[in-house]
């Protein structure tokens, strides 16, 4: 690129060219300027040639009265200048292939060459003259902006004659200079109209802001208002004044010609401009809900997206009457297919699309439904820490994505038929594993440098979305899974995930206790993991990284009982706190941070089915809505097993996902994956990721394609796009890698031999990877 700039440097280059074998080359170019037309650009023009400028001295500015010129002259280039010719750095270097250059602001070339008597200000430039070059036009004339960008000897572009371009040749100098002279030239005819553009450095910003809010815009831009609506109504077709801002948005919606890239514009950052919408919905056209052959984009206008939200909520709603849970699949799959062109739109971005962003994970948790899985205790906990979690991780991010109670209740009637049936099933076979051979596992044995990071509740679908979250950061965490005490509540499980030596036994309820029956919570935890030499830090405390500590949370089951479904919406703002807890222990010096739980929890649709458990059989009236402390010698059909701290002690749990109690939602205690196997989270100091993820290798079945992805990392989603920056140009549903693996299927059969882009994105979006394929064919 040739800037205006470098080509009015280069000018100032060949006026000093001389034959160096017959004459000595110029003392200095004089540039007068007597117009003062230059004057507003010379520091810019600074920086490509060392340009002195005449006036009153500021050495910042390479300013100076004629006798400092002088000084300048003679003496800046030795090597150790007096300071009174300091130059600023930012000045171009005075070397064989720039010379120095006076700019002469006010002073024309006769002025000069008639300065007589040595009290003249301009005297001590008069013998310099002798010994200089002039820059100026072939008639002896200096150069004006107008004439050097017009004459063929400056940069021969097509400009009007006319005054008013010369002045806005003025208003445009400091951006006209910056500007590519070949693009310039190609622009062709240039007049005042087409050069005040230049003076609105982002033409289409302003637009936009003007549709968005028009007094606003008009006041901000003042005097170059007028700049503004000649841009709007020759680039534009539309006279701000003349035409409303429901007129320029009706032609924004269109997208057609100059305003295609405004939209594009508008799209990239919508949040920008909270009233276009509005705007759109006024200059809509009549029939958008019904579709327009002359709309090339219907999907401009704010009220067919709502128009299909609106449908979308009602197909939802009726998923309570499918006849199965195969049915229920097929139609979600069917709403996907539908509505998924909306993601990725302008409507999506505002947030207005939270159904649409809803089905898609609805989709993904009708596939993971179907999964098999195994029978055993062991493979069970194996596939729930590795797969199955994932039906719960995606039932929450469906429920974070609606806010309305509207919406909230069509989400939930779809999980109602996908996701509760699944809960329950995988509950009761969970539930015949764990009657052979279920045990708790109980102590946690941690060396020094080694911080506990208690947090309630931290299911296995949250830990997997922290490891994520922490890879994000840059850290580097293990998850593991661990069975929890039983029953899943805290007084059991706090204990049991504490670094104690004490020996703990069966309290009173649910409780357990130290050697003086006390019920280990509270002071009495604390007690007892000073004895053992563990620090009780508080959540803004560092302690002593040389030894051992314990620092804990509540935050996620405080509100998971208290909001329910809430939670959904809440659960990534808590991880994020403890993220950075996290890393404020490893900057405070701890080796080691063990992130443990004493439960998960049970978030069904629907309220869970009660099941009657009589009073009688509880001991002492020990009874939560999962689970009851049977009283000695009590039988029940219900699913039991012993007491963690005491084995004599038998504890019921409600069958299934099912409750003790009418209108259970978010609860814990009972016997099923989500609340018994829970996550251990270890996160080293240092541990940072350096390693690259990686497409490793691509197999095509038919539309659907594996993806092995390595390293294995937690929080990655594949996805196929035909564009692979662009997530609107998803083919199939994002898909989370597990095990280094992931399956992602393309529904529409109009993609087969297309060639696309393999994705591969961490937790918040981005592209850590990606490779071409074709849909279908394998290499």
């Amino acid at each position: 690129m040739t800037t205006v700039r470098a080509e009015v440097a280069q000018a100032l280059r060949r006026a000093a060219a001389h034959d160096g074998a017959h004459t000595a080359p110029p003392a200095a170019v004089l540039w007068p300027d007597p117009d003062r037309a230059w004057e507003r650009v010379i520091a810019q023009v600074q920086e490509a040639v060392p340009v002195l400028v005449l006036g009153e001295h500021d050495a910042d500015a390479a300013r100076g009265p004629a006798i400092w010129l002088r000084a300048v002259l003679a003496c800046a280039e030795e090597p150790d200048p007096p300071a009174v010719v300091r130059l600023p750095t930012r000045l171009a270097p005075r070397d064989a292939r720039n010379p120095w250059v006076l700019y002469l602001p006010g002073v024309g070339r006769d002025e000069l060459q008639a300065a007589t008597g040595a009290t003249h200000p301009l005297a001590p430039l008069v013998e310099l003259a002798h010994r200089s070059v002039w820059w100026g036009q072939g008639n002896g004339q200096p150069w004006t902006p107008q004439a050097f960008l017009r004459s063929k000897d400056g940069l021969g572009l097509d400009l009007a004659h006319d005054g008013e371009t010369r002045a806005a040749v003025g208003e445009a100098l400091e951006t006209l200079l910056d500007r590519d002279v070949t693009v310039l030239r190609a622009l062709g005819g240039l007049d005042a109209a087409r050069l005040r553009t230049l003076l609105l450095p982002d033409p289409v910003r302003d637009l936009l802001a003007w549709i968005d809010d028009p007094e606003q815009v008009r006041l901000r831009l003042g005097a170059q208002w007028t700049t503004f609506v000649a841009v709007c109504t020759s680039t534009y077709g539309v006279t701000p004044g003349k035409h409303t801002a429901i007129t320029a948005a009706g032609l924004l919606g269109r997208r057609q010609g100059a305003w295609a890239p405004v939209w594009t514009r508008y799209a990239e950052a919508p949040g920008l401009y909270p009233h276009i919408p509005a705007a759109l919905d006024k200059a809509a056209p009549l029939d958008t809900l019904f579709g327009d052959a002359d709309d090339p984009h219907p999907d401009s206008w704010p009220a067919r997206n709502t128009a299909e939200e609106t449908s979308l909520r009602q197909s939802l709603l009726g998923l309570a009457g499918a006849p199965s849970v195969e049915e229920a699949r097929r139609q979600v799959s069917a709403l996907h297919a539908e509505h998924r062109a909306r993601l990725g739109t302008v409507w999506d971005a505002l947030g207005r699309a939270p159904l649409a962003r809803a089905v898609a994970h609805l989709v993904a948790l009708g596939e993971d439904t179907v999964a098999d899985r195994p029978s055993a205790l062991d493979p069970m906990t194996t596939w729930y820490a590795a797969a199955g979690h994932r039906v719960d991780d995606l039932a929450l991010r469906a429920l974070a994505e609606v806010s309305s109670v509207p919406d909230s209740t069509a989400v939930r009637a779809a999980l109602g038929v996908l996701y509760d049936p699944w809960l329950d099933d995988v509950a009761t076979a969970f539930q015949a594993a764990a009657a052979h051979g279920y045990t708790g596992a109980t102590g946690l044995p941690i060396d020094p440098g080694t911080c506990v990071l208690f947090v309630d509740a931290l299911r296995m679908d949250l830990g997997h979305r922290l490891t994520g979250a922490l890879a994000a950061a840059g850290r580097v965490a293990q998850l593991s899974p661990r069975l929890a005490a039983f029953p899943t509540v805290t007084p059991t499980g706090q204990p049991a995930v504490a670094p104690l030596t004490v020996h703990l036994v069966g309290g009173a309820e649910f409780s357990a206790a130290d050697s003086r029956a006390r019920a280990v919570a509270g002071t009495v935890l604390r007690g007892l993991l000073a004895s053992d030499g563990v620090q009780h830090l508080g959540w803004a405390d560092s302690g002593d990284p040389t030894g051992r500590g314990w620092t804990q949370t509540n935050a996620i089951d405080e509100y998971g009982h208290t909001h329910g479904h809430g939670l959904a919406a809440a659960v990534d703002a808590e991880l994020a706190r403890v993220v950075d807890r996290i890393a404020g222990l490893l900057a405070a010096g701890w080796a080691e941070v063990v992130v443990v739980t004493d439960h998960g929890w049970l978030l069904p649709a629907n309220p869970a089915r009660k099941v009657e458990l009589p009073l009688h059989l509880a001991d002492g009236g020990a009874r939560k809505p999962r689970v009851a402390r049977l009283g000695p010698g009590q039988v029940t059909a219900f699913p039991t097993l012993p007491w963690t701290w005491d084995a004599s002690v038998r504890m019921v749990s409600a069958p299934g996902a099912a409750a003790f109690e009418v209108g259970t939602l978010y609860e814990h205690g009972g016997l099923s994956p989500q609340e018994c196997i829970t996550p251990v989270v270890t996160v080293t100091a240092g541990g940072a990721s350096a390693v690259e993820v990686r497409v490793e290798a691509l197999k095509w079945t038919g539309l659907r394609c594996r993806v092995d992805v390595a390293p294995p990392r937690s929080g990655l989603t594949v996805e196929l796009r035909l564009a692979p920056a662009d997530p609107s140009s998803a083919i199939a549903a994002a898909r989370p890698v597990v095990d280094g693996e992931a399956k992602a299927l393309v529904e529409d059969d109009a993609h087969a031999g297309a060639e696309i882009h393999v994705v591969v994105l961490d937790e918040a979006g981005a592209v850590l990877a990606q490779r071409r394929t074709r849909v279908g064919e394998n290499p």
